[in-house]
C-alpha cells in the first residue's frame, strides 16, 4: 500500500484568518471627466445635504453607541439588531466618502447593492474589561498612523483627479492604496465601538489577520503613554498660556483709604482703593452668621481694550489666614446689580462683599474674569 504521509516540512501552512470586518470597493476604474471636473461644485449641494443626515444619524449613531455600550456591560453580549443599524449608518458614510474620493461619480444611495461593501460578522460575547477605555487607549497607535497616511491620502485624491481628467480611469494603485486606508479606518472603527474584540491588524490587505495579542497589548501601553504625554502636554500648554497678575498689598492702608497698585489682566486694569475689616449693614438689613464678620473692598475696574467686557460676582474671591476661600456676599455696581458689561474705554467702581471668620483675617483679594487670567492682590501687615 502506498504510503501517503507527507512529511511535516511539506505541509501547506494554514491559511491566516482574515480580520472579520470586510471591506471594498468593486466596480471598474472609469470615472466620469466631465463629474471629475465639477466634483467640487458638485460636492457643495452633496455636501450641505450630508451634513443635515450626518448631523441628525450622527446623534443617532451616537445613542446606538452608547445603547450598544450599555447592554455590553449589562449582559456581556451585543444586541444583534443595535449593532446592524450601526453598520448600517457606517455603510451609508462610506459610501459618501468614495463620491467624495473621487472613486465612483455615482451619488451615494441609502440602500439596496452598491459598489461599496461593508460588513461586520456580528459576534455573540464581547469582553466588558476592553469596553471604551482600553480600546481607546489601544487605538491611539492605529489613529496615529491613519492621521499621517491621510496626508498620503489627500495627494493620492489631487493626482488622481488630474489623471481621471486626461485617461478617464482612477490609477489602480492610488484607488487600491485609497480603499486600503478606509477599510483600516473600518476596522479600527469597529473595534472601538466594540462590535469586535479582536485587535485590527496594521495593515491596507483586505485578507489581513487580527493582531497578536502581543502587539495588542503593547498597543495598549503605547496608547496609555502617548495619551498621558498628550495629557501633560495641554497642562504645560494651559499653565504656560495663564496670565497671573500679583501685587504685595499693605491691608493696614487699605483700612485708612490708601490705594493698591493697579494689575491688568484680560484688557480689564484693577485697583483696589479702600477696605472696611468690620462692615456692618445700614438698619441691621444683613447680619452675619454667629462667630462671622462682614468685609468690604472698593475697586476701580477700567476696560483698556476696545471691546466690551463682562464682569460677574463670582469672578471676585477672598482668601482668608485660615486657608479658606469666600466668594462674595454682595457685589453692588454703583449701587446695580451684577453681571455688568463694563463698555471699551469706560470704567467702573465695585464694592465686593465677603463674610468670614471674626478670629481669621484677609490675606488675598482675587479678581479672575476668565479661566487662569487672574489678578491677586496679597495682603501684608
Amino acid at each position: 500500500m502506498a504510503d501517503d504521509t507527507i512529511p511535516y516540512d511539506a505541509r501547506p501552512s494554514p491559511r491566516p484568518i482574515p480580520y472579520p470586518v470586510s471591506f471594498d470597493v468593486e466596480g471598474p476604474a472609469e470615472v466620469s471627466r466631465l463629474s471629475t471636473f465639477f466634483r467640487i461644485i458638485l460636492l457643495i449641494p452633496v455636501a450641505l445635504f450630508l451634513g443635515v443626515i450626518v448631523s441628525i444619524l450622527g446623534s443617532f449613531l451616537g445613542g446606538l453607541i452608547l445603547a450598544h455600550w450599555i447592554t455590553v456591560l449589562i449582559r456581556g453580549r451585543p444586541v444583534g439588531w443595535i449593532c446592524r443599524a450601526i453598520v448600517a449608518i457606517q455603510r451609508f458614510a462610506f459610501r459618501a466618502y468614495t463620491y467624495f474620493f473621487l472613486i465612483t461619480d455615482k451619488y451615494p444611495p441609502f440602500e439596496g447593492d452598491w459598489n461599496v461593501h461593508y460588513e461586520v460578522e456580528q459576534t455573540e460575547r464581547i469582553q466588558r474589561k476592553q469596553l471604551v477605555i482600553w480600546k481607546t487607549l489601544a487605538s491611539i497607535p492605529h489613529v496615529i498612523a491613519l492621521v499621517v497616511l491621510w496626508f498620503a491620502v489627500v495627494v493620492c485624491i489631487v493626482i488622481s483627479w488630474f489623471a481621471i481628467l486626461f485617461t478617464g480611469r482612477f490609477p489602480l494603485g492610488l484607488r487600491g492604496f485609497i480603499v486600503g486606508w478606509m477599510r483600516w479606518s473600518a476596522r479600527v472603527g469597529a473595534y472601538w465601538i466594540s462590535l469586535r474584540d479582536e485587535y485590527p491588524p496594521f495593515s491596507l490587505s483586505a485578507d489581513a489577520s487580527p493582531t497578536s495579542n502581543t502587539a495588542h497589548v503593547w498597543s495598549g501601553i503605547g496608547g496609555f503613554v502617548l495619551a498621558g504625554g498628550a495629557i501633560g502636554g495641554i497642562v504645560a500648554l494651559v499653565i504656560a498660556t495663564a496670565n497671573l497678575e500679583e501685587a504685595q498689598v499693605s491691608y493696614a492702608g487699605l483700612l485708612t483709604g490708601e490705594p493698591s497698585p493697579t494689575l491688568e489682566v484680560q484688557n480689564m486694569r484693577i485697583t483696589l482703593l479702600a477696605a472696611d475689616n468690620r462692615y456692618e449693614f445700614a438698619d441691621g438689613l444683613f447680619i452675619p452668621k454667629d462667630g462671622d464678620r462682614f468685609v468690604w473692598f472698593t475697586a476701580e475696574i477700567i476696560n483698556v481694550g476696545s471691546f466690551n467686557q463682562e464682569i460677574e460676582d463670582n469672578d471676585f474671591g477672598l482668601k482668608d489666614s485660615g486657608g479658606d476661600g469666600h466668594d462674595p456676599v454682595i457685589v453692588s455696581y454703583l449701587g446695580r446689580v451684577g453681571p455688568v458689561e463694563l463698555l471699551g474705554g469706560s470704567f467702573i467702581f465695585v464694592r465686593v462683599i465677603f463674610e468670614i471668620p471674626r478670629g481669621e483675617d484677609p490675606v488675598a483679594f482675587e479678581f479672575e474674569p476668565e479661566v487662569l487670567q487672574r489678578a491677586r492682590f496679597e495682603f501684608t501687615r
